[in-house]
């Protein structure tokens, strides 16, 4: 089932793999909770869970939003040992977020899929559409897309090192879902953990493997791309093969022909100077329009880091340029083309019935089933929380709140065909009157056989 969030929000391989990958977090260290201060909406915590597994993450609505109003969406990609928490603190991406009017989410890798908490990005099980770690940050951005108002032409995915490349995993397996991605001090598609520490597979090689993963979904990827050019974790040629490979992907897509449509050469090159601080050079690259389809910036002396960061952050070079900042003004220049969007990745099982967003009617939880089998309630106690570890734990703490929940009720129908299904809203739990105040109610069908499709929730206050 999926848990709402409007009021709350392959381990590495050992041996060889595990030690190259090992060489991407080199630098890093074990960052503890912060207190988010610039940002004045709402910062929640929650686990997705559906057909594709159980995705944790953050999200944070700007204080600015209004149902019914489109945003636009950022999936932000944490790096190796990070939690989600932690990339946000660093990034600012909820303070931009705020000041700028969108929607962020930070999805959080599993440290039981990666001891390192890395994305899997060099494994071949994590480089496809529909599978592994691409379905499960694909289904979490479709999930925020249906609870919450999201301009559907503008959903973009950026990350740090290991999250830069997981964007590169998103463009190559979910086109269709992204406008446009960020990649900072990240690698290629098909990189292989190679690029931790050395350099990534042959651009032109890696630049027609996302080509074939993309289908029929096909198309010039705008992108951004950060590296400093005194990284020794990831060194800068994984940058220089990371913009190739996209070029040489949009190359392919644009007439299915490696036929230089889209230019593997900049167009403009221009110089920069952080106020106070680095340098910076960026390059800009056209399609086959001559329309910007892309920008490498280099930030001269900069490590491993994301560019501008919270300096009391690790993995921050806060005399670099602004990187959250140049990237979102990017992503806005660069929405999706105005083309029907494929079915969402979340795509139940054949023969799983599906249901309608429920209502309260009379008293009633009220929705349509679509076929035979089963339908579970959860009727779910919103309590006051804090963040932990990136997690929302019930108990007020300082630092962020957020909301947690707890089962009070479980409501078990089994349906015989397609209607209209009422469930009276529960007041009464073993005899022991349920509490006042908001709650939530999860409502998810299941064929003959036990398979739980998509679930709906409604949010709705005990008297």
């Amino acid at each position: 089932m999926q848990r709402s969030n409007r009021e709350r929000t392959e381990a590495l391989r050992p041996a060889r793999l595990g030690i190259a990958v090992a060489l991407l977090v080199a630098a890093a260290v074990a960052l503890p909770p912060g207190t988010a201060t610039a940002a004045a909406g709402t910062l929640t915590a929650g686990d997705y869970t559906g057909s594709e597994g159980t995705q944790h993450y953050e999200l944070y609505i700007p204080s600015t939003y209004k149902a019914g109003t489109p945003m636009p969406l950022v999936v932000a990609l944490h790096g190796c040992t990070q939690t989600a928490d932690q990339f946000r603190l660093l990034s600012r991406w909820d303070a931009l977020a705020e000041a700028k009017g969108f929607i962020v989410v930070f999805p959080e890798q599993d440290p039981n899929a990666n001891s390192l908490k890395c994305w899997n990005f060099f494994q071949d099980a994590s480089m496809h559409r529909s599978a592994g770690e691409p379905a499960r940050v694909a289904a979490v951005t479709s999930f925020i897309e249906r609870d919450y108002a999201v301009d559907p032409r503008r959903v973009y995915a950026a990350g740090l090192s290991a999250g830069g490349a997981m964007a590169s995993v998103m463009a190559a397996t979910y086109p269709d879902r992204f406008a446009a991605i960020g990649i900072g001090s990240g690698c290629e598609y098909a990189a292989t953990a190679a690029c931790a520490g050395y350099k990534s597979a042959d651009p032109v090689q890696a630049g027609r493997q996302a080509y074939k993963e993309m289908g029929s979904h096909a198309r010039p990827m705008p992108f951004i791309a950060f590296e400093g050019d005194a990284d020794t974790t990831v060194p800068p040629i994984n940058a220089d093969q990371l913009v190739q490979q996209w070029l040489v992907t949009g190359d392919l897509a644009d007439d299915a022909a490696l036929n230089g449509s889209v230019p593997r050469v900049p167009a403009k090159t221009t110089q920069g100077q952080a106020p106070g601080g680095r340098s910076y050079t960026v390059r800009t690259y056209v399609d086959s329009r001559q329309t910007e389809l892309a920008q490498y910036w280099v930030v001269h002396g900069m490590n491993h880091a994301w560019s501008g960061a919270d300096p009391a952050q690790p993995y921050a070079d806060p005399s670099g340029p602004d990187e959250t900042a140049a990237m979102y003004a990017f992503f806005l220049s660069h929405p999706a083309p105005p083309a029907p969007r494929s079915t969402p990745p979340s795509t139940p099982k054949p023969g799983v019935p599906t249901v309608s967003k429920p209502k309260v009617s009379h008293g009633q939880i009220v929705f349509t089933i679509s076929g035979p089998g089963s339908v579970t309630l959860l009727l779910q106690r919103g309590l006051a929380g804090h963040l932990r570890n990136g997690r929302c734990v019930a108990g007020k703490r300082k630092g962020h709140g957020c909301t947690s929940y707890e089962t009070r009720a479980k409501i078990v129908r089994t349906v015989a065909k397609v209607g209209q299904i009422a469930i009276t809203q529960p007041k009464k739990v073993h005899g022991h009157r349920l509490p006042r105040g908001r709650y939530r109610a999860v409502v998810t069908p299941a064929d003959a056989a036990g398979h739980d499709g998509t679930s709906q929730t409604l949010e709705l206050v005990l008297r």
